[in-house]
């Protein structure tokens, strides 16, 4: 067996095999405007899918109104607070309570604060708003249309708990079910909250939106009021915890001066350091006392041991002369005495003589009173020695007395220095003693002068609806369904997995497009098939399209030669194989001109001897595989001829074994060979090529193999694997012809071929 493509019996003149040529119209490379941007193509996509773009714009656009009219209007209304930077207190107690700074992250705070969840939750105290069913579900029934047409409503609990569309109910007390409701509420409110502050701005603006305008004025007026209310609470709170804290550590202070004071006194008392009038201590004015009368002593001891030394010194005739025998009293007297007696003498004896009685007893007299004076000097002086010995017993007394003490104050001196640190820590706790005192006199002071660090500027009132901004959604809303159509229109476009235009196969496959075979309507073939049509209706637009493919086919080559060998196979089945191949066929034998052969070449699932025919004439032919199989000598005794168009049909007949041995079998090649002679087309109806390999082994033996494609249906992948199978299979590329186009489709799509003009020129058809 010769495996070339048109491997013949020896002898035999071989038919010289015939390639369609690329014409102009094939797109084998990608042209300029398939690298850049097709806006043409994208306005055919648009075009095509038109009625796609504006009915998914109408439906979406026809949702948002509808859920626009539901919506529940919402009002906005706003309550400005300015931040109050400058101090006023009245005494100095920034340690305690300091007021705000002035920078961006301070306002930032400050707005923080008035949307945290403690005020909310004082707010919604406040205005008992779990007794409001704008803020409380559980206390409103809903009656809108999106609650009627939501499938939801109409199931039970039981069954939004088995699709997961509903949680199941938790046991819950009647305190944590109410603990639940407000939390809910207070998430509610703070959702309806906006806190804001402009750039370069120390003001603070809150803004409620609520189904009530006045309710939203409340909602501002009140949450501000709460929080310069929490302000001074704030500011109460610091100033109470001040003072309790300076409280405490007043009476811890006082505890501690009145030990470090005591501690001072028993220090004293244990070490006799006793303070006196200011003066110093005792024993400090003890040994200034004792050195004054020890200088005194002394001074006393050297004036009496001068006045002894004089006396000791003095002879007899001087020691009454000396002043501190004159001074003497005794002697004064007795002095006094001896005047007179020496007088007398004098007196008696210059009148009686010194012998006269009266005149020795006057001198007896006067030596008794001279013996006197001298005891009395004698006495004296004994008495300044007595003194001295006094003053010197004295002097010594006082020197050992100063010694001492003065002992005693050196190691008072140390018990000083001991002294003076517990009185330095006394004194210390008394000043910060004072020192708390003041604090806590200017704290309670300041208790009463407190102010909040923010000021309303303006009240809120009850504002303009806010929400919806019909206008302005709905015109989102049509932009936004316009998107979602043209998004749609591209999507399906991408996944599109079918052809449906000449130029599509062209630009995909690289392989030329012979026209497309409308699909007859049952209304239009009335119970029967096309193959059938064709012959009542051969000019109809189902039979143009069938001539203008052949017309395709024989004018392909520039040489003018016609292909008289066409193989027609598909990628699948159901694509119209056998339907176009006997159209085609009863076409053309009956326009009279031609002689034409269908071979059908399925050898597993014929169907023309099956379904074509209502009468038992082919029954009396014999199938092609008999030829094959040297049941039958010569393939003419299998030829069954139409009367009604004068088409030579071969069928397939039933199954057999090994059906790829006997279409590439010498038989085969005879009959084509022969049959070339005898016929000016011969159509070879094959199976589908992704399902068997029995096409692959007849393209060597024909002229043009032609690929039949289910419009709008067959798989693009599949196509091009079969393309790739009868190119690696060197098959001579006769074209790609679309079938089973619906041309009202195919003209609402807008494709501005041949096929969309079909219906449009029915005048030039007999439908």
């Amino acid at each position: 067996m010769d495996n070339g493509r048109n491997a013949l019996p020896p002898g035999s003149q071989p038919y010289p095999a015939y390639q369609i040529p690329v014409g102009p119209n094939t797109t084998l490379s990608p042209t300029e405007e398939d690298e850049g941007l097709d806006l043409r193509a994208l306005l055919s996509v648009l075009w095509r899918r038109r009625y796609v773009i504006l009915g998914t714009a109408l439906f979406i656009y026809l949702l948002a109104f509808i859920y626009q009219i539901q919506l529940t209007p919402r009002y906005t209304a706003s309550t400005l607070l300015t931040l109050q930077f400058r101090s006023e207190a009245v005494v100095d107690i920034q340690a305690v309570i300091s007021g705000l700074s002035a920078n961006e992250s301070v306002i930032q705070t400050e707005i923080e604060v008035i949307s945290s969840r403690r005020l909310i939750s004082q707010l919604v105290d406040r205005l008992n708003l779990t007794r409001d069913p704008e803020f409380n579900p559980a206390l409103r029934e809903d009656s809108s249309l999106l609650r009627l047409i939501d499938p939801r409503t109409y199931l039970s609990s039981d069954w939004l708990m088995a699709l997961g569309l509903q949680e199941p109910p938790e046991p819950l007390s009647e305190a944590e079910r109410e603990q639940r409701q407000r939390a809910g509420v207070i998430g509610r409110v703070s959702s309806a909250l906006r806190v804001s502050s402009p750039r370069m701005a120390y003001t603070i603006k809150i803004a409620f939106e609520s189904e009530n305008p006045q309710t939203a004025a409340r909602l501002a007026n009140t949450l501000a009021q709460v929080y310069l209310d929490d302000q001074l609470e704030a500011k109460f709170e610091a100033t109470q915890r001040a003072t309790d804290w300076l409280s405490i550590r007043i009476t811890e202070l006082r505890q501690r001066v009145v030990a470090a004071e005591r501690a001072v006194q028993a220090y004293r008392e244990e070490h006799s350091i006793i303070e006196s009038g200011g003066q110093g201590t005792i024993s400090e004015q003890q040994l200034s006392k004792l050195n004054t009368d020890l200088v005194a002593a002394k001074t006393q001891l050297a004036d009496a041991k001068a006045r002894y030394r004089q006396i000791q010194t003095s002879g007899p005739a001087d020691i009454g002369a000396l002043g501190e025998v004159m001074s003497a009293p005794m002697i004064q007297r007795l002095s006094e005495q001896e005047a007179d007696i020496r007088r007398k003498a004098a007196e008696l004896s210059e009148r009686y003589g010194s012998r006269h009685p009266e005149v020795i007893n006057v001198r007896t007299e006067l030596r008794d009173i001279r013996r006197s004076i001298s005891t009395e000097i004698d006495k004296i002086a004994k008495s300044v020695e007595s003194e001295v010995e006094l003053s010197q017993a004295r002097v010594e007394g006082l020197s050992a007395t100063l010694q001492e003490l003065q002992a005693k104050k050196a190691e008072l001196e140390g018990s000083r220095i001991e002294l003076r640190e517990l009185e330095r820590e006394a004194e210390s706790s008394r000043l910060l003693l004072e020192t708390f005192i003041n604090r806590f006199k200017e704290v309670s002071t300041q208790d009463g002068l407190q102010k909040p660090d923010a000021r309303i500027l303006s009240d809120a009132q009850p504002g303009a609806q806010t929400f919806p901004n019909s206008r302005r959604s709905l015109i989102i809303a049509l932009i936004l369904s316009l998107g979602a159509g043209i998004g749609l229109a591209f999507l399906l476009e991408k996944l599109d997995n079918g052809y449906r235009t000449p130029e599509q196969l062209e630009r995909a496959l690289r392989m030329r497009s012979l026209g497309m075979v409308p699909k007859l309507s049952s209304l239009k073939l009335r119970g029967r098939t096309p193959s059938q049509y064709v012959l009542k209706k051969p000019a109809s637009s189902y039979g143009e399209a069938l001539r203008t493919v052949y017309t395709a086919i024989t004018h392909a080559s520039a040489s003018g030669d016609k292909p008289k060998r066409l193989l027609v196979t598909s990628s699948i089945s159901g694509e119209g194989k056998t339907t176009f191949c006997l159209s085609m066929a009863r076409l053309l034998a009956l326009a009279g001109n031609n002689r034409i052969l269908l071979l059908e070449a399925d050898l597993r699932r014929g169907r023309i001897h099956k379904t074509l025919y209502s009468n038992d004439a082919t029954a009396e032919v014999p199938p092609i595989s008999d030829y094959l199989t040297g049941e039958v000598a010569d393939w003419r005794r299998c030829v069954y001829t139409e009367p009604d168009s004068g088409l030579d049909l071969i069928t397939a007949g039933g199954k057999v074994e090994h059906p790829q041995t006997l279409l590439q079998s010498e038989n085969m090649q005879r009959l084509l060979h022969e049959a070339t002679d005898s016929y000016d087309l011969i159509l070879i109806d094959t199976p589908p090529l992704l399902a068997v390999a029995d096409a692959l082994v007849l393209t060597r033996y024909v002229d043009a193999a032609i690929l039949l494609v289910q419009w709008e249906s067959t798989p693009r992948d599949a196509v091009k694997s079969s393309l790739d199978l009868l190119r690696k299979a060197h098959a001579p590329e006769g074209g790609v012809v679309l079938t089973q186009v619906d041309v009202k489709k195919h003209a609402y799509y807008g494709y501005g071929d041949y096929a969309s003009y079909y219906g449009r020129y029915g005048t030039y058809y007999t439908n």
